[in-house]
């Protein structure tokens, strides 16, 4: 085919698409130029989700998390785990900003620009008084993601709290727009404020979460957990070209609070049928020697000590943590789901429903034991005639899927029809989980939302 002639062909390609309607970017400054005159805008707090956060050294600024991409390609992140002692005494990591993102790959900078060149927010700092006249401020929680999520939530109510200082005004209520695990955080502080009532036999309601918090965007909220936490703390989490080993991930509390929630129907068998199955007891995974009670594991944190004698110290460390968090996640999920009345907060779930996302597991067997598998073509000990496909996928955006984003599959609770938490508003798109907040859909979505008065 000639040049001229390719030429031609593009060119029709292009007028077709042109009359077929092809898709293009909102206008976004045009569409909310109004809306930003608006001088009340309550502020936006902006909650990043699981490993959305820089970790430094304290009084250094060293990066332990991500690092530059030598780092992501070559590094397990041990060191994430390591520092529990400097931590201890004062020393360790603590958040820095924003992890927004690495080489070409956007997670958080598109976000903020829209937050700042279309909804004309700017970044405030706590502790720094706003004047009137130019009240339009967006705060980031940053938070550090290894840890129990309460400790996220505490944080949440203290930044609020010096919002309100700094704004003048003792009943200021806030906007807070989370994403992934941010939205469990902001979840539990709407229900239970900054209590912890994880041991509480009846979780004990929190009725001034209204008082603080005017409207929540929940972004790809595991609202009933994800599956994929029970791959992560079998195998480890993959990030570039390696694996942070599951002996790191036992440390952080966070992979084990986004475990499906204890309730819902997860485990199958390999011929298709529900099976009752408890991956929140730590006998679950002692009896089958499943991740940090695994030999291959246990040989690997035995040697990476000086002696043997600290190796088995370390050890039973690790696999102390295993249960504590294991059993205090299961709380913390059930928390998230107790009976709830919105008070006039008013809650927006948005996310990705057009790719196929593991929503169940099977109990698989193979030579090397039993193992929990939520991939199709991972199944080894298959049945004929069990549509494996179906049995374990869900439309979601790849990690969590839409009924876990929308809190659906639970018995109904009453005065909770068809959801965990009421929501008066839902929007879907075609985007994979750590690309949403980029697009410029939600954006628009976003933004409709919190301008609205």
């Amino acid at each position: 085919m000639t040049f001229v002639a390719r030429l031609l062909l593009t060119c029709a390609a292009a007028l077709l698409l042109a009359a077929c309607g092809a898709p293009t970017r909102p206008d976004l400054v045009r569409l909310y130029e109004a809306e930003t005159q608006y001088a009340a805008q309550p502020p936006v707090i902006l909650i990043h989700g699981l490993m959305g956060s820089t970790l430094v050294e304290r009084g250094t600024g060293r990066e332990f998390w991500p690092g530059g991409i030598g780092t992501m390609a070559f590094s397990d992140y041990r060191e994430l785990a390591r520092m529990r002692a400097a931590e201890d005494s004062g020393g360790g990591l603590v958040p820095g900003d924003l992890f927004f993102g690495v080489g070409r790959v956007d997670y958080y900078k598109a976000l903020t620009d829209a937050l700042e060149n279309v909804g004309r927010f700017k970044r405030g700092q706590p502790g720094e008084p706003v004047h009137a006249g130019d009240r339009r401020r967006y705060y980031v929680l940053l938070y550090d993601w290894r840890k129990e999520n309460l400790d996220a939530v505490r944080q949440l109510h203290a930044l609020i709290e010096q919002i309100r200082l700094d704004y003048g005004d003792p009943n200021l209520a806030v906007d807070i727009l989370a994403h992934s695990n941010g939205g469990l955080i902001a979840n539990y502080y709407l229900r239970y404020g900054p209590n912890d009532v994880l041991d509480q036999p009846q979780f004990t309601a929190w009725d001034e979460g209204a008082h603080r918090v005017r409207r929540v965007v929940l972004l790809g909220t595991p609202n009933l957990g994800a599956v994929t936490s029970l791959e992560r703390l079998q195998q480890g989490f993959k990030i570039a070209l390696r694996t942070v080993p599951v002996e790191v991930l036992a440390t952080f509390a966070t992979p084990f609070e986004a475990l499906p929630h204890p309730d819902a129907q997860v485990v199958f068998s390999t011929d298709g049928q529900p099976i009752t199955f408890d991956f929140y007891d730590p006998e679950t995974w002692r009896s089958r020697r499943w991740s940090v009670f695994s030999p291959e594991v246990s040989a690997r944190v035995v040697a990476s000590a000086p002696d043997a004698v600290q190796g088995e110290a370390q050890l039973a460390a690790v696999q102390a943590q295993f249960v504590h968090h294991l059993l205090r996640a299961k709380r913390f999920q059930l928390a998230l789901s107790a009976p709830v009345r919105a008070n006039g907060v008013e809650v927006a779930a948005f996310g990705g429903d057009c790719t196929m996302t593991p929503a169940r597991a099977v109990l698989d067997r193979d030579k090397d034991g039993e193992r929990l598998v939520i991939r199709p073509d991972q199944v080894k000990n298959r049945v004929a005639g069990v549509d494996y496909e179906r049995l374990l996928l869900q439309p979601g955006d790849g990690l969590v899927t839409r009924d876990s984003q929308l809190g659906r599959g639970l018995a109904v609770a009453p005065g909770m029809p068809g959801g965990i938490f009421p929501i008066v508003q839902s929007f879907f798109l075609c985007e994979q989980h750590d690309q949403l907040s980029v697009n410029p859909y939600f954006q628009n979505n976003l933004l409709n939302f919190l301008l609205a008065r």
